[in-house]
């Protein structure tokens, strides 16, 4: 008579299996906009507090990019449509001396570079 093997199983995972892909999948591009926002300041101080209260606030998480120009800071935002009132709002409330400009579609921008 043989000896029965116990089978004994530690921290089992769930194992999927993936869909083949066709290569006639089309990928449609995310729902994302840039915007442009200009923040004003006397000093280079406060310029410095300003960005560091953009950055520190909700809306931080969206910057993808920050230029200086004289007195003024550049700050570019890389948002969901989705996530437009939000942001705007929260914006508005943590520097409403900023001066919001026009949504672009990110390739539009990449063009313009």
């Amino acid at each position: 008579m043989m000896p029965t093997a116990q089978l004994q199983v530690i921290n089992a995972t769930p194992v999927t299996t993936r869909q083949p892909q066709s290569n006639n999948v089309l990928t449609f591009p995310s729902h994302r906009v840039l915007l442009p926002v200009t923040l004003l300041a006397d000093t280079e101080e406060e310029s410095r507090s300003q960005l560091g209260a953009l950055l520190h606030s909700p809306s931080g998480v969206y910057v993808t990019r920050t230029e200086r120009s004289r007195s003024r800071t550049h700050v570019w935002f890389d948002i969901a449509r989705d996530d437009m009132p939000f942001m705007l709002h929260t914006l508005i409330t943590t520097l409403p001396e900023a001066i919001i400009g026009a949504v672009t579609h990110p390739a539009a921008s990449k063009e313009g570079h």
